[in-house]
């Protein structure tokens, strides 16, 4: 702590002094001896030092007076250095007897006389007016009487007025002053005296009280000792009744403790088996709602802080209590606990699905609690989604399969014949019209049997290798698309494809017909014109993503068609790749069977489907195509691999996820590197500070300690100028710039291709090979 000092005012402390002596008087008289004896020793070192300080002032003025008086200088002289500095060094050493404490103070005004009487002699030796300067001398002595020796109030004075008188005497008597001069002297001198009797009263004054003021407190300490001893001997007494009392205590406290220890071994075991449970386990007061107890899974779900608070504004977000905890719905006509209920409810605050069973339990310490258990059952719900949405994919496919061919007899003669009968009949005939929709019925009811039959034909083996891209392009240059801009002017595709795609095992006729079904729905659901957006890109899912449906960690391609359109609300979106669903108006474009299809092609390609939709503004679709590196059975020219492969060059490769660095370790040795992994950042600026190597393989995004940015600034701490590519499955960031700008090569994005990750590091090795020998981390 800082230390605080206590100000007390001197105007506040009521010491009995003799207004002229300063001595104390009265009830305080006994206060002067000690007073005195203090006063001494505090000053005793200073008056010494002043002494000195004394001896020096005279011996070096002695120099002006043989400039100035060259006439008088030897009487000047015996003054300075045969009485004045003499008297001074006998009272410098007659200071270290014992004797001298006695007569302290009327040496101090011996002081004072001999060396006013000194200059007042020196005046009158020199000629006017120089002389007078001499005078400045005389104050000099009376303030250092007053001020700088410690001389009391009453010795200083006397002193200091014999001084002025003396000095006032000689220039009446020995000088020829003139009367204004001896007045405008006398006037000042005397002034000046005063003030320095008053500087040298209120310096007393001070020392004074406070030595009064130390000797109030060293009552107050002594009182203060007193009452500590005292205390100190009622503690001794208490202590011992209290060690009598604690004897009795310690055989019921020892047995308390172990009953304690049981109880609490009990409690440890009880939330041991409620933290292994998977479920959400908490116990309410049923009057207040509040939280009493929750497991560690109930703490995960909602918060480590949920114990203490509203039952029913955590785990349901509401205001008021949930209509399912209701006293008359779990007690008994007694007021009982009753029979345990339970029921399936989705959650408004996280929107997973729980079985939730409750029911009234008796608390330790009395009163009827509440106890629910909600176990978790989204993932059975989506399984159970994903049954149903196969069954009924099933359904339509054996329908389709049993009906398809007949119902394309009949349809082929309403598509048929309608056409040879318009080549007839003339145009603006009102039959025309009449064969016309009989033909569109046709052509529509066609495409729904089409759809069946796609849906007939899925779990086919799919082997081939594409590219997606490619198949985009195909549908953006197909009669289809042509014919739906027609009937939609207004709305504008926008084309993203990225460069240098993975492939996927596919069929391209089905992929294609998938595109079509996307943007379709999204040119319709611009009746006033938009925008759509067909992209495609690689992309590396780190962790697993959760959406429209759960899309596992790995490499993908994906296709993403955005439109600016209506948008579909949550509950159209939940049902909107079951078969015949549809939101179209009766005689308006759509089977209902087009999404479905989209559903059934994406799983036959082992993909996954996550869709957001915002009404008002736009849907968006993103369909996720495992990557394959194998090539697409073309004639495209590709780069030799003489172009990229390694010399024998040591690389680490740095990467949290192993299926990714036995990737990189395969495709590396086949570029003929050495390499080494490691899974973490630590792991890396260890293996650096052992074992250096030419360059690294660095993976952005990395848990749980440091991401790859961190990591490389620590290498670099370790082996400057270290090479290094960077990996991530993220989009270009601030922190890849940043790790470049530290020195970091190329940036490769995740999934990359062998020629890819071959090129950077060509490139990046080609770069060291350039740099000076010191800037280089190979080895």
């Amino acid at each position: 702590m800082d230390k605080v000092d206590v100000a007390v005012p001197y105007s506040m402390l009521r010491a009995n002094l003799n207004p002229i002596t300063l001595a104390f008087t009265g009830t305080h008289r006994s206060l002067e001896r000690p007073f005195r004896h203090a006063y001494f020793s505090n000053s005793i070192d200073h008056v010494r030092r002043c002494k000195i300080y004394a001896i020096l002032f005279f011996s070096i003025f002695g120099i002006l007076d043989a400039y100035v008086f060259p006439e008088q200088k030897l009487q000047l002289w015996f003054i300075r250095y045969a009485v004045v500095c003499p008297i001074f060094l006998a009272g410098l050493i007659f200071s270290y007897t014992d004797v001298y404490q006695r007569l302290w103070q009327l040496i101090n005004s011996f002081y004072i006389l001999v060396t006013g009487f000194a200059y007042v002699a020196m005046v009158v030796i020199t000629p006017a007016p120089e002389s007078y300067f001499y005078g400045i001398g005389t104050i000099f002595c009376v303030f250092f009487g007053y001020t700088f020796i410690h001389a009391r109030f009453v010795t200083a004075s006397i002193s200091g007025l014999f001084v002025i008188a003396g000095y006032q005497g000689a220039m009446l008597w020995l000088m020829n002053a003139t009367g204004v001069t001896q007045l405008i002297f006398g006037a000042h001198f005397l002034g000046i005296n005063l003030l320095g009797m008053l500087i040298c009263y209120s310096i007393e004054i001070h020392h004074r009280k406070s030595f009064f003021l130390n000797y109030l407190l060293e009552k107050e300490k002594e009182k203060t000792e007193k009452i500590n001893r005292n205390l100190e001997k009622r503690v001794k007494e208490r202590t011992a009744a209290l060690q009598r009392i604690n004897r009795d205590l310690n055989k019921e406290i020892l047995e308390r403790k172990l009953a304690e220890g049981r109880v609490r071994a009990s409690h440890v075991q009880l939330a041991s088996i409620l933290d292994s449970i998977d479920a959400d386990i908490h116990v309410s007061d049923m009057e207040t709602h509040t939280i009493l107890l929750a497991n560690r899974h109930m703490k995960q779900t909602y918060g480590d802080d949920v114990i203490g608070k509203i039952c029913y504004e955590v785990i349901q977000g509401l205001d008021t209590p949930c209509h399912q905890c209701t006293k008359h719905l779990m007690l008994d006509e007694n007021g009982q606990p009753g029979e345990s209920r339970s029921w399936e409810e989705k959650s408004p605050v996280n929107g997973r699905w729980y079985i939730i069973y409750t029911r009234a339990i008796v608390w330790e310490d009395g009163h009827i609690v509440h106890l629910s258990v909600a176990t978790d059952i989204t993932a059975m719900k989506e399984m159970e989604a994903q049954l149903i949405r196969a069954q009924k994919m099933e359904a339509v496919g054996t329908l389709a399969g049993g009906v398809a061919h007949d119902l394309n007899n009949i349809l082929s003669g309403l598509v048929g014949y309608p056409e040879l009968l318009l080549m007839d009949i003339p145009e603006g005939s009102e039959m025309r019209v009449i064969v016309e929709t009989i033909k569109k019925s046709g052509e529509k009811a066609a495409a729904i049997v089409e759809d069946m039959l796609t849906l007939a034909r899925r779990g086919v083996a799919i082997t081939d290798v594409i590219e997606l891209n490619r198949v985009v392009q195909d549908y953006l240059n197909s009669p289809e698309l042509a014919k739906l801009k027609s009937f939609h002017p207004r709305v504008t595709i926008i084309m993203d494809l990225a460069p240098a795609l993975f492939n996927i095992v596919g069929s391209p006729l089905h992929l294609g017909k998938t595109i079509m079904n996307l943007v379709t729905n999204a040119a319709e659901a611009m009746p006033q014109g938009g925008e759509i957006v067909l992209s495609t890109k690689n992309c590396y899912l780190d962790r697993p993503k959760h959406g429209f449906e759960m899309v596992p960690e790995g490499e993908y391609v994906q296709l993403r068609v955005a439109d600016t359109g209506v948008g579909i609300s949550a509950r159209d979106l939940e049902r909107i790749f079951d078969p015949f669903y549809t939101r179209k108006k009766m005689g308006r474009s759509g089977t209902g069977l087009g999404m479905a299809v989209v559903w059934g092609t994406v799983k036959d390609h082992s993909g996954f489907i996550d869709t957001r939709s915002i009404e008002g503004q736009g849907t968006v679709f993103d369909l996720y195509f495992p990557i394959t590196r194998q090539d697409v059975d073309v004639g495209d020219e590709k780069l030799p691999i003489d172009r990229y492969r390694g010399a024998g060059e040591s690389v680490l490769v740095v990467d949290d996820i192993k299926e990714q660095r036995d990737l990189a370790v395969f495709m590396l040795k086949r570029l003929g590197y050495q390499v080494n992994t490691v899974d973490s950042g630590m792991q890396a600026v260890e293996f650096i500070r052992k074992t250096p190597v030419d360059i690294l393989v660095l993976d952005m995004i990395m848990t749980p300690d440091m991401d790859g940015l961190d990591t490389y600034r620590q290498i670099l701490a370790v082996s400057p100028g270290q090479k290094a590519v960077i990996a991530s499955g993220f989009s270009e960031s601030e922190r890849v710039l940043e790790a470049q700008r530290l020195g970091a090569g190329p940036y490769i994005k995740k999934p990359y291709r062998i020629e890819q990750i071959g090129m950077a590091l060509r490139e990046q090795l080609a770069a060291i090979a350039d740099d000076p020998p010191e800037s280089s981390g190979a080895t």
